[in-house]
């Protein structure tokens, strides 16, 4: 998982030794993640995180909840095949 929340990922790094109000949280987060064959959270610079930022600003205005099945909302392609094309190129 991707965040450009480094506190998030400190915390993460942290989460058997945190006294944080999020700790509990971060643990049962840790036991759910612990069903797939690996799981890291690491942190990339905001620029790398656009698709993610689109939609928290867009998910703001909602007054109901919005999901989509199948198919990627309309104001997401730009930036979604842009980071699919800059992770075409990481490895």
């Amino acid at each position: 998982m991707e965040t450009d929340c480094l506190e998030i990922v400190n915390l993460w790094n942290t989460r058997h030794n945190s006294l944080s109000v999020v700790a509990p949280l971060l643990l049962e987060i840790g036991e759910l993640a612990s069903s797939f064959s690996s799981f890291v959270i690491q942190h990339v610079i905001r620029s790398a995180n656009v698709p993610a930022h689109l939609y928290a600003k867009y998910a703001c205005t909602l007054l109901v909840t919005e999901s989509w099945t199948g198919s990627r909302p309309s104001f997401l392609l730009t930036s979604l095949m842009a980071d699919d094309a800059r992770s075409s190129f990481v490895e």
